[in-house]
């Protein structure tokens, strides 16, 4: 049975993620009503615009605030897991 790491705080908006910008949206993430996020994606860079160290990141949408958070992710890490990392449906 495989157990996904903890998200914790640190990991969200780390110093990788500064100046990303997103590129071709990878998959979608719909999230159940208890959580802490309401949606979020799994997008790769922008070749061109992205100045940030991270290639691939999850962008999730808050229930709670406005601005978007970033997470890096591993570019070989297949999206399921992903998913299953964050709790999403």
């Amino acid at each position: 049975m495989y157990l996904p790491p903890i998200i914790h705080d640190a990991l969200i908006d780390s110093a990788e993620t500064k100046g990303y910008v997103p590129g071709a949206i990878e998959s979608v993430m719909r999230f159940g009503p208890h959580s802490r996020w309401r949606a979020g994606v799994i997008a790769d860079c922008s070749a061109k615009r992205s100045q940030a160290l991270a290639t691939r990141c999850a962008l999730l949408i808050p229930r709670k605030g406005r601005r978007t958070l970033k997470l890096a992710v591993h570019p070989a890490l297949p999206a399921d897991v992903i998913k299953s990392m964050l709790n999403a449906i």
